[in-house]
């Protein structure tokens, strides 16, 4: 499914970018991008899901980088979120969304660029969750030029209950993150031989986060950890050494956290600069100039380190039921660590995500 209106650069693997979806934990995307530039390293590509495709959309229709951070920087809760109030009051449970979609449809008019989806400076592509059927769309495709790149987006970002479903040919399309959070499967069906994937489920720490007991608390918990199980199961069958996989550690974050985008950008380009300079798919290629004085240590990022904390371990056995990669095996009456440095595992956090004690410590990520 090589899309004849991607033009692969000669003399370097074909590569997609793919950028995952993950709310404001997004903006961790632009810091990526900024560590692209610096290293020189380009794409041929970009496949967005969610926050991914509204970023994906914006580099892809011709945006300068350092306009798109100034335009991210100044973004404010209320220009996206406002509630359906007198609705809500009206109907109560029967409301459509918690929030006016076309509110968000304005804004984003404001940041994308014109015309269909089809017409981007950059092949881009994004993908939504069709609610009548289940199944995912991605819209770009044969059959699926012509949507504007705006109404692309707010499906791609539509959140379900949060805002309305897009309404096209007679079905309701909602947030692609449900199904396919970070879509290695289709940049690697459109031909890719290297893709940068950036996924944003991944937590600086293993800990519980601090949930409320509350309706709305519920609906967004509930999503994450939904988008997190699907992100182990697609790390799991496609990452492999064409997968430049990047992972700022953001994912600890409110989804909807207006107020830290400066530091969730340098986590991206921090994280970004040590796997790109690192992984022996990009290493070779990266164009560092001496005088950039770049300060991100490069450290090998080839295997994660397996620990288990004896004190903690009650000898479950969900470690060995999750990694696919045999990096544990159930003992007499504790798990034992089979592969301390794991060169095979996919850094999907299974193991530590699953593990109820939170006896699991994963190292050189």
């Amino acid at each position: 499914m090589t899309p004849s209106r991607i033009r692969w650069t000669p003399g370097r693997p074909r590569t997609v970018l793919v950028l995952g979806g993950g709310g404001m934990r997004g903006m961790a995307h632009i810091g990526v991008l900024r560590a692209l530039e610096r290293l020189g390293l380009s794409f041929d590509a970009v496949v967005g899901t969610s926050i991914g495709s509204l970023i994906g959309a914006m580099v892809a229709g011709g945006m300068p980088l350092d306009e798109l951070e100034q335009e991210v920087l100044h973004l404010k809760k209320e220009d996206y979120f406002r509630l359906n109030a007198l609705k809500l009051l009206l109907r109560g449970p029967r409301v459509v969304s918690m929030y006016q979609g076309e509110r968000f449809r304005r804004s984003l008019e404001r940041l994308l660029p014109e015309g269909p989806i089809s017409g981007t400076r950059t092949p881009f592509w994004c993908n939504a969750v069709c609610l009548e059927t289940g199944g995912s769309v991605f819209w770009g495709t044969r059959g699926f030029e012509d949507l504007p790149v705006v109404d692309a987006v707010y499906s791609s970002c539509a959140l379900p209950a949060v805002f309305e479903p897009l309404e096209h040919g007679g079905r309701h399309f909602v947030d692609g993150g449900i199904a396919d959070p970070t879509p290695l499967r289709f940049a690697k069906a459109l031909g890719a031989e290297r893709i940068l994937a950036v996924d944003l489920t991944v937590k600086g720490t293993y800990k519980a986060p601090n949930f409320k007991d509350r309706a709305i608390s519920s609906l967004f918990r509930s999503f994450e950890i939904a988008q997190e199980v699907v992100v182990e199961h697609m790390l799991h069958m496609h990452v492999d050494s064409s997968v430049v996989l990047i992972q700022p550690k953001v994912g600890h974050l409110h989804r909807f956290d207006f107020d830290e985008v400066p530091d969730v950008i340098a986590a991206g380009e921090s994280e970004a600069l040590r796997v790109l300079l690192s992984h022996p798919a990009t290493r070779e290629e990266v164009a560092v100039d001496p005088s950039a004085g770049l300060a991100c240590p490069v450290q090998p990022a080839e295997y994660v380190k397996l620990s288990i904390d004896p004190a903690r371990c009650v000898g479950c056995g969900v470690c060995e039921t999750v990694c696919e990669t045999a990096g544990f095996r159930m003992g007499e009456e504790r798990a034992e660590v089979l592969k301390p440095h794991n060169f095979e595992c996919t850094r999907d956090h299974a193991c530590a995500r699953n593990c109820p004690t939170q006896a699991i410590r994963l190292g050189n990520l």
